[in-house]
């Protein structure tokens, strides 16, 4: 019988990863020591943690036997996490990442309306490199000093405060991306925004033809026929004409606009009923999936990976997005109006504890006080260095900008 609290947050936590083919006894023969089952939780746990290693792991591991109770293992050695890293099927925990974006889709499906009403839901498409040690050069590198692998990412937006992950292709980094999209967009309802690397005519005609709603930037070389020209009504618009790409029969719209530093974009769409702002609002939009990014590599620790081989690299590039996906379904049933930052970084420091004391946490009221007023003091202020424990030789900015 499990003795383990019921109540715990970690526990909690793992209650959201969905029963597949990780714990069927059949597809875990050879494997009683460590189950695929077991071997997802500890480094979804791994990322919650933030342990940096796998020794890091088998060091925690041993020392919370709460865990090791609750995933039913005794010591795991680094060398067994790592061997098993690299022969878990990724195609099991690619079918983990589909079951939580279907949770997801029903956890928001009522209030899931986009970013703006008549756009409806987007779905951004982009890519971003993971850097790898020069060890692992035997296949990834990009140049005699680097090495890579991408992640090509769809990532759905339902709302201003909400976007989900809901489709990965990892690649080594000389894939390019127009090579990995037609991977991640499938006929619907929605409109897909893409970045310049997408506009290629032979894959836009692809769309065209299976009715697929896109916005994409274009390339200065892209060539296009202008069907008709539109006075613009926006200050920073300096084209707006209904257009043909020329092998597709289909009339599009394209919008050239320059930004605030004086950067030119071109944008072309198939979703005619658009006006030329919610053309412009929704690129813009764009950058949530630059943010996801940056996000991921901050707070999950994508850019530390584990294993050198390709299926271990890529078994834990799915783990990270699972690792962010039990988050969101977890903060919508518990805290739906907290952001993700400030819930992960609350249960962070609870995860041994019971959801009690979270809840707790999140309910502590928060005593907002100006402080003692002071009179501002306009004289300058002698600064101590502490001579006594270091060499100082003070110097300041101005130094220089006088020069």
């Amino acid at each position: 019988m499990n003795s383990v609290d019921q109540k715990l947050v970690f526990r909690q936590y793992l209650s959201y990863l969905p029963q597949n083919k990780l714990a069927c006894p059949l597809h875990n023969y050879g494997y009683k020591e460590l189950t695929d089952d077991s071997l997802v939780k500890i480094f979804l746990l791994a990322g919650l943690f933030r342990w940096d290693s796998l020794h890091e792991i088998e060091i925690a591991l041993r020392s919370k036997k709460q865990i090791t109770k609750e995933l039913n293992i005794d010591s795991i050695s680094a060398s067994t996490l790592s061997r098993r890293l690299s022969t878990l099927n990724t195609s099991k925990l690619a079918d983990i990442l589909s079951r939580i974006t279907h949770q997801y889709k029903l956890l928001k499906s009522a209030k899931a309306k986009g970013i703006n009403y008549n756009v409806g839901l987007l779905r951004i498409i982009d890519s971003t490199h993971i850097k790898l040690p020069n060890s692992a050069s035997s296949w990834t590198a990009v140049s005699k000093d680097s090495s890579s692998v991408k992640l090509h990412l769809r990532l759905a937006v339902a709302s201003t405060d909400s976007v989900f992950p809901e489709k990965m292709v990892p690649s080594t980094a000389n894939i390019a991306d127009i090579d990995a999209v037609n991977y991640l967009i499938e006929p619907d309802n929605t409109l897909y925004v893409m970045d310049r690397g997408y506009a290629e005519k032979t894959k836009m005609g692809g769309w065209l033809e299976r009715d697929i709603n896109f916005l994409v930037r274009l390339k200065k070389t892209f060539r296009f026929e202008t069907l008709r020209s539109y006075r613009s009504d926006l200050p920073n618009v300096t084209r707006y004409e209904l257009v043909s790409i020329r092998t597709r029969p289909e009339k599009l719209k394209l919008i050239e606009f320059t930004d605030e530093e004086g950067t030119s974009y071109r944008l072309l769409t198939n979703k005619l009923d658009l006006s030329e702002q919610e053309i412009l609002d929704t690129y813009k939009n764009r950058w949530y999936i630059e943010l996801f990014f940056k996000w991921l590599k901050q707070h999950i620790k994508i850019d530390h990976l584990f294993s050198k081989s390709p299926i271990g690299i890529w078994n834990q590039l799915f783990i990270a997005l699972i690792t962010f996906g039990l988050l969101v379904i977890m903060r919508l049933l518990r805290e739906p109006n907290r952001e993700i930052w400030q819930f992960l970084k609350t249960i962070r420091q609870y995860l041994m504890d019971s959801w009690e004391e979270v809840q707790k946490e999140f309910n502590r009221k928060r005593k907002f006080s100006k402080g003692r007023q002071k009179i501002p003091d306009k004289r300058s202020k002698v600064m101590n260095f502490g001579f006594e424990s270091a060499i100082v030789s003070p110097i300041s900015k101005e130094h220089y900008t006088r020069k």
